[in-house]
């Protein structure tokens, strides 16, 4: 299946970075890769319907790899909203009805689940700035997280790394 390629200047940075071999596969970044792919976002001075990053830790060594839902960054752009919209979203993000979540930190919410308006730029930009930011935090955290669930020892660590699917529209 091809990957769609769709309209707008976000969407294109995200494809670019993201899809080759005329858009037959997907690459999912590093954390490196993730920063740049944010820092030209935000020097785009542009904003899209939505943006999805979704954390990944894999490891080669074990053949084993965990998805970080609860520390997945979501923003969305409307047309309006109001305060109390802003946290019913963060809420409901973080209370999803199919999974529960093991994350119940509402400041991270705030991070994590931002609305902004169609038409903002600057509050868009602060909200990608602030989850750039914020990786600082939760990779280490999400570190833990995978040496706890996937038992890894100081031998295995050097056979795995961190990687980001992203989405937009």
């Amino acid at each position: 299946m091809m990957l769609k390629k769709n309209k707008g200047i976000i969407n294109k940075i995200i494809y670019n970075h993201t899809a080759y071999y005329k858009g037959k596969y997907r690459h999912n970044p590093t954390i490196t890769e993730l920063k740049s792919i944010l820092d030209e976002i935000i020097n785009s001075n542009s904003i899209t319907e939505y943006i999805r990053i979704t954390p990944f830790y894999i490891n080669e060594q074990l053949d084993m790899q965990i998805e970080y839902e609860e520390y997945m960054f979501y923003i969305e752009c409307r047309d309006s909203f109001q305060e109390k919209d802003q946290k019913s979203h963060i809420l409901e993000c973080m209370e999803p009805i199919d999974r529960p979540r093991s994350i119940n930190d509402f400041k991270l919410g705030t991070i994590l689940y931002p609305i902004c308006k169609n038409n903002d730029v600057t509050p868009y930009k602060i909200a990608l700035e602030r989850y750039k930011n914020s990786l600082k935090e939760n990779l280490p955290k999400m570190m833990d997280i995978a040496k706890s669930k996937m038992k890894l020892k100081d031998k295995d660590i050097a056979f795995g790394y961190f990687y980001f699917e992203i989405h937009s529209g």
